[in-house]
C-alpha cells in the first residue's frame, strides 16, 4: 500500500473572523479541484470533527479499506477543518484521496493507493482525455453516435 501524507512543516497562515490558523496542507486551487473532482467524481466519506473524533483506526478500514496511517491523517487533520472528505472512483477503488475543507476552499490532505501513486501533473495532463472519455462512453453519446450512423446507412441505401 502506497501513501502519501501531504502534512508539511512550514504552513501557511489563515485567517477567519479575526481568528488566526495555521493549516499544515496545500491548499487545492480551483483547476487542480476541478482534475481531482473529473477523476475521482464520487465522495464516499464526509466526516467532521465530532465524528473524526470517534474514528477508531479501524473502523474506516474495515468499512471503507482506508488504510490505518490515513485514518490517523484524517483524525490529525480534522482538527484543521469543517470536515474532511475521501473522494474516490465509481467502482473501482483506485487512488482514493482525503481533502480537507473550510467554507469552500479545499485542502489535500493524503493520497494512497494499492500501487505505485501517478504523479499529479500526469493526471493533470491527461484530464482533458479523461472527460472526453466519459462524455465518449456517456449512454447518451453511445445512442446519438449510434442514431447517427443509422441515419448514414439509411441515407445510402436511398
Amino acid at each position: 500500500m502506497f501513501v502519501e501524507n501531504y502534512r508539511r512543516e512550514n504552513v501557511e497562515l489563515m485567517i477567519a473572523g479575526g481568528d488566526a490558523t495555521l493549516i499544515p496542507y496545500p491548499r487545492l486551487s480551483a483547476e487542480d479541484w476541478r482534475v481531482w473532482q473529473i477523476l475521482l467524481p464520487v465522495r464516499s466519506q464526509n466526516i467532521d470533527k465530532r465524528a473524526a473524533g470517534n474514528l477508531s483506526p479501524r473502523s474506516l478500514y474495515f468499512y471503507e479499506g482506508i488504510p490505518y496511517e490515513v485514518t490517523t491523517e484524517i483524525r490529525r487533520a480534522s482538527q484543521h477543518f469543517d470536515a474532511v472528505e475521501v473522494w474516490r472512483k465509481r467502482e473501482i477503488d483506485k487512488d482514493p484521496i482525503a481533502v480537507g475543507v473550510i467554507g469552500e476552499q479545499r485542502y489535500l490532505v493524503a493520497r494512497w493507493g494499492m500501487e505505485k501513486l501517478i504523479p499529479f501533473a500526469t493526471i493533470k495532463k491527461s484530464a482533458p482525455l479523461i472527460l472526453a472519455w466519459k462524455y465518449a462512453t456517456h449512454p447518451v453519446a453511445l445512442f446519438s453516435g449510434l442514431a447517427g450512423l443509422g441515419y448514414l446507412a439509411w441515407s445510402m441505401l436511398m
